[in-house]
This record gives C-alpha cells, sequence and structure tokens, in this order.
C-alpha cells in the first residue's frame, strides 16, 4: 500500500510539473547581473539585439524599413534600432506600441482590435496610454513567462503577407523560437466607425 501511494504521488508530482522545457535561461538576464535587479526573468541585451537584427533581415526582404523598440518586462528600454530614412513618427510608434504590450499584456493589436469592434474607443485607449495599432507582442519564453515586449513601426502593411507585428512575431520566432498565435485582423464594425 505505502509503494502504491509512493508511486501515485510521484506520478502526480511528474503531471503537476508538466512537459520538459529546453532551456531558455539563454534569453534572460543571468549571473552577477541578477543579484543587483533581483530579478531573473528579463529579456538580455544580446537577445534584444538578435530579435532586431532579425526583424531588420525580414524588413529588407520585403523592401521596406522599420523601427524597433524592445523594452523588459517593466517597461524599461533595453533595446532601440532604427533603420535609416525612418521618420521620427515611425520611432515614436514603435514605442508607443511596444508600451501598449507593456500595459496590456497582450498584443497591441488587442487593442486595436476591441477599437475596431466598438468594444472601446481609440480616445479612451490613448488615455490609458495605449495605441490601437499592431506592431506590438510580448517577449514569451516558456510558454507563457513574459520577459519584454517588442514594439515595431515605420512599414505599410500589406496583409497577409506582412505588417510590422508580422516582422516582430517572425524575428523572436527565428531567435526565441514558437511564439503566440497572432490575433485575427478584425475590419471595424459600424458601430466603431460612429
Amino acid at each position: 500500500m505505502k509503494l502504491r501511494v509512493a508511486l501515485l504521488a510521484a506520478a502526480a508530482a511528474v503531471a503537476l510539473a508538466g512537459p520538459a522545457r529546453a532551456d531558455d535561461s539563454q534569453f534572460v538576464v543571468r549571473g552577477d547581473a541578477t543579484k543587483v535587479i533581483m530579478e531573473q526573468n528579463q529579456v538580455n541585451v544580446a537577445t534584444a539585439e538578435a530579435i532586431s537584427k532579425a526583424c531588420v533581415e525580414e524588413a529588407v526582404k520585403q523592401g521596406v524599413r522599420v523601427s524597433i523598440v524592445i523594452y523588459d518586462q517593466f517597461g524599461e528600454p533595453v533595446y532601440m534600432y532604427r533603420m535609416d530614412g525612418q521618420a521620427k513618427i515611425a520611432i515614436e510608434t514603435a514605442m508607443m506600441k511596444a508600451r501598449t504590450v507593456i500595459n496590456t499584456r497582450q498584443p497591441s493589436k488587442a487593442v486595436m482590435n476591441q477599437v475596431l469592434s466598438g468594444r472601446a474607443s481609440e480616445l479612451r485607449q490613448y488615455s490609458f496610454g495605449n495605441f490601437a495599432n499592431s506592431g506590438g507582442l510580448p517577449i514569451v519564453i516558456n510558454g507563457n513567462q513574459m520577459i519584454g515586449a517588442i514594439g515595431v513601426g515605420g512599414s505599410a502593411p500589406k496583409l497577409p503577407e506582412w505588417s510590422d507585428e508580422i516582422c516582430a512575431w517572425r524575428a523572436m520566432t527565428k531567435v526565441i523560437g514558437p511564439q503566440p498565435a497572432l490575433l485575427p485582423d478584425l475590419q471595424a464594425t459600424p458601430a466603431a466607425t460612429r
């Protein structure tokens, strides 16, 4: 009986632990730096730079220019890059998209979709510091651990093949691995256009 209880307890512990995961520690700050910031889930500069470079490669393939901003999970800047020829507004929108992710803990497109469906007004979202536009995504490891946010701005979308958001998603997938699926692209409802 004791052996059976022990086996059941061991099986329950394995089930609760979940599936084995790859070592994602290469993407976050580690070592002595964590002692200083007392945080172990912050995107590191090397990962932020690699994501940015991968996004630039995607933009070059499309013949467009982008600006990229990466914040840590608290909204502090980690990395910023703008391709030559980007106007100030492209840089600002990249920052606003990343900030929206920090505020909401979801893609900036979620805010855009709320406005397009009439569930929220753009003015109200703006008053909360959110930008109702796609192009901002959480940077996720282990399936549900947000370690930062990326905002990409500056290019015109050519859906479903290209957008700032697709650039960010492809770059993160290339550098980190699978990311959450992108939200659908909604059209404005009559209620949202009033």
